[in-house]
């Protein structure tokens, strides 16, 4: 037993190998996971687009307001991922096009606060949402979005990011916002103004 170091050198090493791979295997199946879900989401706005790409009136006043929305919204989506700028498509898109694709990412990108769909989004699209909220009626939750545009807007050097307040329209916000009311004025909304949105 002179080199009895060495099998315990090889146990140690045998621990940290199964270690290793048993991350290394958790990491791939993160991954493949991960994968799977971005191809679903891929395959499920594809399907939403080809549904909703040639809708008659019967077909909107039938369907969901989530997936109405969504489908319109990946519609106008696949216009913007053709055009060579996606800014400049979305700024020609009609009030009732943009409105209804500034509203499914602000639902998707306000379920921990409104503050979020400042910070993950940019311009043209932060500057749109106070009228689209508008448009649908909702007031309230566009006097908000339009005090925190206001410090998120790069080209407005007269106001600066203010935690404190920020914190409280949040605050307001949570109180406020009632997510299928929403969805259900912006269906009225789509529905309203269908013609428009699908031309």
């Amino acid at each position: 037993m002179e080199y009895w170091y060495l099998w315990l050198i090889f146990i140690v090493l045998c621990a940290v190998t199964a270690f290793v791979l048993k991350k290394a295997s958790a990491a791939l199946q993160q991954h493949n996971s991960d994968t799977k879900q971005m191809y679903d989401e891929i395959e499920r706005l594809k399907t939403l687009k080809d549904k909703y790409k040639n809708a008659d009136a019967q077909q909107i006043a039938a369907a969901p307001a989530e997936e109405l929305l969504a489908g319109m919204c990946a519609v106008l989506q696949a216009e913007i991922e053709r055009a060579e700028n996606a800014n400049a498509c979305f700024c020609a898109f009609s009030a009732p096009q943009k409105t209804v694709y500034t509203l499914q990412f602000f639902l998707e990108d306000c379920k921990e606060n409104l503050s979020t769909f400042f910070k993950v989004n940019g311009e043209p699209l932060t500057g749109a949402l106070p009228s689209a909220l508008a448009a649908i009626g909702e007031d309230a939750l566009s006097a908000l979005s339009a005090e925190l545009y206001a410090m998120y807007d790069e080209n407005n050097e007269d106001v600066s990011l203010d935690a404190a307040k920020i914190a409280r329209l949040d605050g307001e916000f949570t109180e406020t916002f009632d997510r299928e009311r929403v969805l259900r004025r912006t269906k009225a909304y789509i529905e309203a103004h269908f013609a428009e949105i699908s031309a």
